[in-house]
């Protein structure tokens, strides 16, 4: 008898997941941002911008397969077009597109 086992894991890495939510009736947007570490390595020094100009957020280090949330720094402007994420210093960049 042979069993087979089989994981499945999104993308090895780094993921950045936009969460878009419209309350009573469109007059409330929030947004949230997830960003995941999927990879065995742990990642240093992540930062977070919100479109080129945007503030850079510091997150600090993730371990393996760990996530945080993040809001945008100004919760009345949500009209952002990109989200960078940058760890271990730069060698790390992943740029999500809305």
């Amino acid at each position: 008898m042979v069993v087979v086992l089989s994981v499945f894991i999104p993308r090895s890495g780094l993921n950045i997941e936009i969460i878009e939510r419209n309350e009573v009736m469109g007059t409330m947007q929030t947004v949230s941002v997830k960003i995941l570490n999927n990879d065995f390595g742990s990642l240093n020094n992540v930062e977070v911008q919100f479109d080129d100009q945007g503030q850079v957020q510091p997150i600090g280090d993730m371990g393996p397969f760990s996530s945080v949330m993040i809001t945008p720094p100004d919760p009345d402007n949500l009209d952002f077009d990109r989200i960078i994420v940058t760890a271990n210093d730069g060698e790390v960049e992943v740029i999500k597109s809305r």
